[in-house]
């Protein structure tokens, strides 16, 4: 039960960003989660104010990440 709880654990993302663009904060979730995230860079990156990902899955991140700067995933 203690090894399924730090698996799950461990895919969550805990991390800040602001005056980033959507690409660079995908980037950099790749390189600390490692995590293949090409597939949801956009071909126009667009700026991030600021963003927080406390306990998230990726999946949400990205959600909350197109989101913030008005792209629905249907348009990617």
């Amino acid at each position: 039960m203690v090894s399924i709880y730090i698996g799950i654990m461990a895919r969550l993302i805990v991390e800040s960003y602001r005056n980033m663009s959507v690409n660079s904060i995908l980037d950099d979730i790749a390189k600390k989660y490692k995590i293949d995230t090409m597939k949801d860079h956009l071909k126009q990156d667009l700026p991030v104010n600021e963003i927080k990902f406390k306990y998230r899955t990726y999946s949400e991140c990205v959600k909350m990440l197109y989101n913030s700067v008005g792209v629905s995933e249907a348009r990617i």
